[in-house]
């Protein structure tokens, strides 16, 4: 694995003029240094630690080998190597062999920049969770359920590492059943079951007043609101009016509905506050669907000032809410929002009426309500109105169960319009229910469904009872009118969902393979929708939506480099910026051929999209470690003041100052040295800053305070620690590799770990402790890189509180860097980070959004690239949506290796 040190520099120049760089250079300058400084470990015959700088006789293979010089440089960089006790190159000549590296091994051609290699993407489970919820509108989370997924360069969509176990695959087959059914359900009938309160009306003529939620009426006047009806129907309006009474006569109301006045109405009630008392006037509506107006006019305002009962002076009307609920006829279910999507907003079925057996009245007989069902213990019927908006042949379905008792199952009558649509007889036993159907030819208009339970029978020797529940009913129709899927349209159908699933139109054997099944489902008597389903059951565990796919190569071919088609560049933007599927305009660009020359206004657009804080949740939750305050591990017996929701505070807090930086357009060198930060009372307590209040996070002014930018907050410094104490060695890592981009070699074996006993209950500070195990020569070279950084944090204890004291004795959180810049505290150090190493952090973010943005780990052969992106930030005033739009124009993100012949117009 290639270590992401590579191209890291910090702030080195390069010293060697143009004319002496190469096989010259290397000769007479690189070459003594390296014997002088090298060789007694590393040449001449010995390769301690496995690496000889002199094992290439010829200079083209020296140079061609990069990882080893990959490696040397590392050890160069980090002052690591030469070790304690050997003699060590000044600076210069130490920066000399860097330089030489920088610009021989690792020189590449800058016109002639290598795309890097495509690894086919699978989906992760946050990008599934998300491109089910963005591609087929359902509210699920299916992933949740999948194994976690393996990461690599510090992120989990990186490619290489996301394989399809046996176990995955199940889980997709039972995420594919799941999804599917609950995308194309059209179970559902839109009916209404509305309230409209006093906030909903609004002044139509005078003035009404809402108060305390009550809409208030002082003079004669009209307030009105508005609601959608779904369907045609009888709609039931309840009007929950009271007054204030004064006068010989009730308060009046005229209600309208539309251009239709439904009365007028004496409002006897007498306001009494809160509770009203509220009077209820009930009206039923015939509306056909679409948006209906309801208007309610007070009509006779009346006062009387000098009455010598208060109550009595004034008479005012008072409107608490309306209720609609409806309609009573049939509804076409409409089916969910990628149903509705699918047919244009067209029906997906016949109206029907879908009733339990709870919704039935007693008719005759003696019915009591049982959970969800209606149970007749005697001979008789329950009842339940209907209305038919046209003639025709309609179907019944009855879902009935029985208690069996005598000679002869339990018998039952549908009957309807004053004829019987149907006999059955129930021979299921213990109450266990079954399905009936039947067809009936009915005109329009009013009709009562009477369900008769018809042969009762009790055994008084065996106590043997045959009693009658009711479950569902059923009433669809009229018959043949065209609604849902035509076969015909089948194959359209699959197209449109192929390219929605796909992100991309279908390839024509793509269309093949799902026209067939779908065609397959229709002559097994499926109806359209659910040979659809299967359709849509074998799309979601295809590569073609599983896998973000290869893109392919379009336009001329230069170098064996070409442009990838837009449709797999929409796909990258948004699983990028959104961690989600391209919408639709973005594959509207796309498939005009825009999106590429539209570029930077769409990622300004998609970055102020609410899907872009996926950047803060995704990609700074894994590049900062944010992901891991979710179980993060804190000793509460230790640091009592770690109280619950303090870790969720925390990240909340840091992921509200990154998206303030991206969202914002701010320079990426705030990471580092902002004075301010977002908190709410809670957090802001915590860290001693008074004057905020409440729970909503804001933005806090940290001026006068030991803390400015991401180092110092609270989220960072508790990764960082250990459950019982700090870390330097963490936190020293974190700063090196998370933020500079340049991590320590890892720790020689062998090594004794630090004595946690010791360092509890013993009288040294931790810094006092580290020296002792710095003595050993296998450890000093590196801790003298590490802890300088480290040891800044000292100030901040374990759960990131200022501290001034450990063991009571002063923190010394004082340093050197190998590079000589010295420091005092944190505060300190950030300045020497911003002034000194700010190009380098600039450079780690980038490498670090590129890999992102590929998800592969960098190349030696993206040095060019990072260069360039580099440049072009640094020229738009290292702004963060700048640089990650340079990103987006890099070479390997817009462009891919191809021969001439697999080439597309």
């Amino acid at each position: 694995m290639l270590r992401r040190l590579l191209f890291a520099s910090l702030a080195l120049p390069c010293l060697l003029p143009a004319a002496e760089r190469g096989q010259d250079a290397y000769t007479n300058r690189i070459l003594p240094l390296l014997q002088k400084y090298c060789y007694d470990c590393h040449g001449d015959g010995t390769d301690k630690g496995d690496f000889a700088l002199d094992e290439y006789p010829e200079y083209g293979k020296l140079i061609a080998d990069k990882v080893l010089w990959d490696h040397a440089r590392q050890q160069l960089v980090t002052h690591v190597m030469p070790p304690e006790k050997k003699e060590k190159p000044p600076l210069n000549e130490r920066d000399e062999i860097v330089a030489w590296i920088d610009d021989t091994v690792f020189w590449f051609d800058p016109k002639k920049i290598d795309p890097g290699h495509i690894t086919y993407r699978r989906l992760n489970r946050t990008e599934y969770n998300n491109t089910i919820r963005d591609l087929l509108l359902v509210d699920m989370k299916p992933a949740n359920e999948f194994p976690p997924d393996d990461t690599g360069y510090g992120y989990d969509n990186i490619g290489d590492v996301l394989s399809i176990s046996p176990l995955l695959m199940e889980k997709y087959i039972r995420a594919a059943n799941a999804v599917a059914d609950k995308a194309l359900d059209t179970s559902d009938v839109e009916r209404l079951d509305l309230e409209l309160g006093a906030k909903k009306f609004w002044n139509q003529k005078g003035e009404t007043k809402e108060w305390d939620g009550v809409r208030w009426f002082h003079s004669n006047a009209d307030a009105a609101t508005k609601f959608t009806a779904p369907a045609y129907g009888n709609y039931q309006l309840k009007f929950h009016l009271s007054a204030t009474q004064a006068g010989p006569d009730a308060a009046k109301v005229m209600l309208k509905v539309d251009d239709k006045e439904l009365g007028t109405f004496d409002v006897t009630a007498r306001y009494n506050g809160d509770k009203g008392p509220w009077q209820v006037i009930q009206q039923q509506v015939t509306l056909k669907s679409g948006e209906h107006k309801i208007v309610v006019r007070f009509l006779n305002d009346f006062a009387d000032p000098q009455n010598p009962d208060p109550d009595k002076r004034d008479r005012n009307l008072a409107l608490d809410k309306i209720e609609v609920e409806g309609p009573d006829g049939l509804l076409p279910p409409r089916g969910t929002r990628l149903v509705q999507w699918l047919l244009d907003g067209k029906p997906a079925g016949l109206p029907a009426l879908k009733l339990t057996g709870e919704d039935f009245e007693n008719g005759q007989g003696n019915a009591s309500r049982d959970t969800g069902t209606i149970e007749l213990a005697m001979n008789g019927y329950v009842k339940h109105h209907v209305d038919l908006s046209l003639p025709g042949k309609y179907r019944l379905g009855i879902k009935a169960g029985a208690q069996q008792a005598g000679g002869e199952p339990a018998k039952f009558d549908v009957r309807i319009g004053g004829k019987n649509a149907g006999s059955f007889s129930i021979t299921a036993k213990n109450q266990t229910p079954q399905w009936f159907g039947t067809e009936v030819e009915l005109p329009a208009g009013k009709h009562e469904i009477q369900v008769w339970f018809l042969n009762d029978f009790y055994d008084e020797k065996t106590h043997q009872d045959r009693n009658f529940w009711l479950h569902q009913l059923t009433v669809e129709g009229p018959m043949g009118q065209p609604s849902g899927i035509a076969a015909a349209d089948m194959h359209a159908m699959v197209d449109k969902l192929g390219q929605r699933l796909f992100r991309r139109p279908l390839r024509d054997a793509e269309k093949a393979k799902w026209h067939g099944i779908a065609d397959l489902g229709i002559q097994e008597k499926l109806e359209p929708l659910d040979a659809l389903g299967y359709v849509l059951r074998g799309m979601l565990v295809s590569p073609g939506f599983l896998y973000r796919g290869s893109p392919t190569p379009v336009g001329p071919v230069q170098d064996g480099v070409a442009l990838i088609d837009e449709y797999s560049l929409a796909s990258r933007l948004s699983y990028f910026l959104w961690s989600s599927p391209p919408d639709d305009k973005l594959l509207q660009l796309a498939a005009k051929g825009e999106l590429r020359k539209n570029m930077a206004a769409e990622v300004k657009r998609m970055l102020a999209d609410y899907r872009a804080w996926s950047l803060t949740e995704d990609f700074a939750g894994q590049w900062l470690q944010l992901r891991d305050m979710d179980i993060v591990n804190v000793d509460e017996r230790r640091f009592p003041e770690w109280k619950g929701g303090m870790a969720y505070a925390m990240k909340k807090e840091s992921q509200m100052f990154f998206d303030n930086i991206l969202r914002n357009n701010l320079d990426v060198i705030a990471f580092l040295n902002a004075d301010y930060t977002f908190l709410n009372e809670k957090l802001a307590r915590y860290y001693g800053i008074q004057g905020v209040k409440g729970d909503k996070y804001q933005k806090v002014s940290l001026q006068g305070t030991p803390r400015g930018g991401v180092l110092t907050q609270g989220s960072i410094l508790t990764l960082t620690s250990t459950p019982t104490r700090t870390s330097p060695v963490k936190r020293g890592k974190f700063l090196l590799e998370n933020i500079l981009g340049t991590p320590p070699p890892p720790a020689p074996g062998g090594v004794a770990p630090l004595d946690e006993r010791k360092q509890q209950f013993g009288k040294m500070t931790l810094r006092q402790q580290f020296a002792e195990h710095r003595s050993n020569a296998s450890c000093a070279g590196c801790h003298a890189y590490l802890d300088p950084m480290g040891f800044a944090f000292e100030n901040y204890d374990a759960i990131g509180l200022w501290r001034d004291e450990e063991k009571k004795q002063p923190i010394d959180a004082s340093g050197s860097l190998v590079r000589g810049q010295t420091f005092a505290n944190l505060a300190e150090l950030r300045t020497v980070l911003v002034r000194d190493l700010g190009d380098q952090f600039v450079k780690n973010l980038a490498d670090n959004l590129l890999i992102y943005a590929l998800g592969r780990g960098l190349e030696y052969s993206d040095k060019p690239t990072t260069e360039e992106i580099l440049r072009k930030s640094k020229a738009a005033g290292n702004r963060m949506q700048d640089l990650i739009l340079a990103v987006c124009e890099s070479v390997p993100f817009q462009k891919m290796k191809a021969a001439p012949q697999t080439v597309g117009k």
